[in-house]
């Protein structure tokens, strides 16, 4: 009976033990969490990569030879070629785009540089212009049109907004 009364004495003894140990690696995984926490340059915030403006993007939104638009549908051959239709949503105020009045429709095909018989993807305007092909229906755009090829303009380049 006595070892039997022993045994029960060292089998709690152990539990609370277990118990005192099992609370102390989360006191010490506290501990380590504010530690490092103090330490960090930021205070625990979050760190998020920067990128720079594209001051150049900037300006050409901003141009006063753009009309805006909203993107109706889009035609598309085969990368970059494509046919995107427009709904002109604010026309521009100088420039090719100034005939053209507010709720028109017009089609609009991107200017593409080449060389030889490919499309350059290495010219940034062309590159830019090969965004077209992944527009959707809905998008808001800013067109500079470049020249009228009767039933669809040119445009030298459109981007999204």
């Amino acid at each position: 009976m006595r070892a039997m009364l022993v045994g029960s004495l060292i089998a709690l003894l152990a539990g609370t033990a277990l118990a005192q140990d099992a609370a102390d690696p989360l006191a010490e995984l506290a501990a380590l969490a504010n530690e490092a926490s103090a330490n960090s340059p930021e205070g625990g915030g979050s760190i998020r990569a920067k990128k720079d403006a594209d001051v150049s993007a900037l300006a050409r939104l901003k141009d006063a030879k753009n009309l805006e638009g909203r993107v109706e549908s889009v035609v598309v051959k085969g990368f970059p070629i494509v046919a995107v239709t427009i709904k002109v949503v604010a026309p521009a105020k100088e420039g090719s785009g100034k005939d053209v009045k507010k709720n028109d429709t017009v089609i609009v095909t991107p200017k593409f540089k080449l060389d030889g018989k490919n499309v350059a993807l290495a010219d940034p305007d062309t590159l830019i212009n090969a965004g077209a092909f992944y527009l959707k229906k809905g998008d808001k755009v800013a067109i500079r049109l470049g020249a009228n090829k009767g039933k669809y303009w040119e445009a030298d380049y459109i981007e999204r907004k």
